[in-house]
């Protein structure tokens, strides 16, 4: 028993190994948008785990899957989710695109997600406020500011993608434009005499 024990736990470790170095390597050869993206989701997975506030008058700490913030753990983690399939899917999320008819570009999903999560935080954050009137003692905790800082780096993210998408967009374009013209001057070099090396230069009789 002890021996198929150990072998399963082998087993795990390596695939955990193995998930973390495809992650890793992934992360390293992402551009640099979607790096800011990425240090954006994992601030705001990183936000559940803490506490978004604290009465110290009957001792209550609320996290983000906490009554009292409306849930929003379980809107933030289906946000990070989505985020993360457009980063990491590659032709896959075309395809679903495809078959919904969905027509919005990735940098739009993602600005529009970072703002969401910002907004969504400003409202639980006056919400918690707001039980001043029936608590004095109301800590807001560093939750809320982590989630907040996440959200402005999606945002941010998002923004550096659109332009970073819209260079290359421009990049192809130029050089389409220009496998174009030298294919038009190509068909007239004959014509034109810039290529043939028998052709001298004309002189006129004296």
């Amino acid at each position: 028993m002890d021996y198929i024990t150990n072998s399963k736990n082998r087993k795990l470790k390596n695939k955990i190994h193995t998930l973390l170095a495809r992650m890793s390597f992934n992360f390293l050869h992402l551009s640099s948008s979607s790096r800011v993206i990425s240090i954006g989701i994992s601030l705001s997975f990183f936000s559940l785990f803490l506490s978004w506030f604290s009465i110290a008058d009957n001792s209550l700490n609320g996290n983000a899957f906490s009554i009292h913030v409306g849930y929003i753990g379980y809107i933030i983690i289906l946000i990070n989710s989505i985020l993360c399939f457009l980063l990491l899917s590659g032709t896959g999320k075309e395809k679903i695109k495809t078959k919904a008819h969905m027509t919005f570009s990735d940098h739009t999903i993602i600005i529009a997600s970072g703002v969401t999560l910002l907004l969504l935080t400003l409202v639980i954050f006056n919400s918690i406020r707001g039980f001043v009137l029936f608590y004095q003692n109301i800590v807001i905790g560093d939750g809320i500011v982590f989630q907040s800082i996440g959200s402005i780096f999606i945002a941010i993210g998002g923004l550096l993608y659109y332009r970073e998408k819209k260079r290359d967009f421009l990049s192809t374009m130029y050089v389409e434009n220009t496998g174009a013209n030298d294919s038009i001057f190509a068909e007239y070099e004959d014509i034109l005499g810039k290529n043939d090396p028998d052709k001298k230069n004309m002189t006129l009789p004296l």
